[in-house]
């Protein structure tokens, strides 16, 4: 999620879930940006937008999400990616902005599956040996969310390539026009059985469904018909829900999650390691990765004191 999770926020999340049992994604990130030497590999912009040091796991437990209408430019990303370790690269092709409709990607991408196609099979041929190459889209955009559509879409990305390639499924359609980014993930009517219907008719495809879960009963309700669960704004405003799912879903013992019980005296443990790595990131406060603990603070749990009083002044070092 763009200005949400940015290499600070990762790391706090692997801060309150170090049991590497979940995925953590990146911000997305232009190809354009490596084929044109804006970013590279010794780049120290790279380090500002993709975590991969910050975190022990990132080999394997980061996935970096890319823009790019073009395969030429996603081709070099991903040959890029994979000589920094990286294993996991995603085609972001549900992003409905105006922004980014501009730059011919995201959401957009879903009415030429052909193009998208030409992509995904131009970061599958640059992937290295064991790199994951997925797509993240919605199940339909503006008045057409049919069976046929997606269906179409699916097939056509995944006959593009020999690769194996995973889809993530946003279950609402995209409006391209009339709604806000933010909208976009409230406003259009969630249908998971739409997702469910490519589940069956694509049994050697894995899929991974996304949108409206927030709670442990929800994420294990869909892990019974889909291969995962991705969550994104109930991590935004929650980030401790990630050590529920470790305990509820993965059978971790509270003994080996460091917030279990979220009590007073691990959430300044916490958020002490986390202000330690926001005096480095370029942030002013206000922006979301600064917000997320006085959120917290406001249900009821004792505020840190000293490094973690993110209230209205931001961190005080």
């Amino acid at each position: 999620m763009i200005d949400v999770t940015d290499p600070c926020f990762l790391r706090l999340l692997r801060l309150i879930s170090p049991t590497h049992n979940h995925q953590l994604w990146t911000e997305m990130i232009h190809a354009n940006a490596f084929s044109r030497g804006r970013i590279h590999t010794d780049s120290a912009k790279l380090a500002q937008s993709i975590p991969l040091h910050e975190l022990p796991d990132y080999s394997h437990g980061v996935v970096v999400q890319i823009g790019s209408s073009t395969p030429g430019d996603a081709a070099v990303a991903v040959q890029e990616l994979g000589r920094l370790g990286v294993r996991h690269v995603n085609l972001n092709c549900g992003c409905p902005s105006r922004n980014v409709q501009m730059g011919a990607f995201g959401a957009v991408l879903m009415q030429s599956p052909e193009l998208v196609g030409q992509i995904v099979s131009a970061m599958a041929e640059a992937a290295t040996d064991g790199m994951q190459v997925s797509v993240k889209c919605r199940i339909g955009i503006d008045h057409d969310e049919s069976f046929g559509f997606l269906q179409r879409f699916i097939e056509t990305v995944s006959r593009s390539t020999t690769h194996p390639v995973s889809f993530v499924l946003h279950a609402r359609r995209a409006w391209l026009d009339g709604l806000s980014p933010e909208q976009n993930r409230k406003v259009p009517v969630l249908n998971y059985e739409r997702a469910y219907e490519m589940i069956k008719e694509f049994p050697h495809t894995s899929f991974v469904v996304n949108g409206g879960i927030d709670s442990v009963d929800s994420v294990q309700q869909q892990l019974d018909k889909a291969d995962g669960v991705m969550l994104g704004r109930k991590i935004r405003e929650d980030p401790w829900f990630l050590a529920s799912l470790d305990q509820h879903i993965y059978g971790v013992s509270e003994s080996q999650i460091p917030v279990a019980g979220i009590g007073a005296t691990a959430v300044p443990a916490v958020c002490r390691r986390y202000a330690q790595r926001l005096c480095y990131a370029v942030h002013s406060p206000g922006t979301p990765a600064v917000r997320v603990l006085p959120r917290r603070q406001g249900q009821g749990v004792a505020a840190a004191p000293g490094p973690c009083d993110f209230a209205g002044k931001g961190p005080q070092w």
